[in-house]
């Protein structure tokens, strides 16, 4: 999976879970956990898996 691949499904994830895309929030260590080989599921749920990590984020 490309980069580019990895941040579609994030987006979608994002999407499907808050009515936003990822390029909505703040800037995040994205190719880090790319290159780390987090999947973007782990991603989600570990940086925007809850509406408070949410509100952590856009605060």
């Amino acid at each position: 999976m490309s980069f580019e691949e990895w941040m579609k499904e994030l987006d979608l994830l994002c999407w499907s879970n808050y009515g936003m895309s990822i390029h909505d929030l703040p800037d995040m260590c994205f190719r880090d956990a790319f290159d780390g080989e987090v999947t973007p599921l782990q991603f989600f749920h570990d940086e925007l898996g809850s509406v408070d990590d949410l509100a952590k984020c856009l605060a």
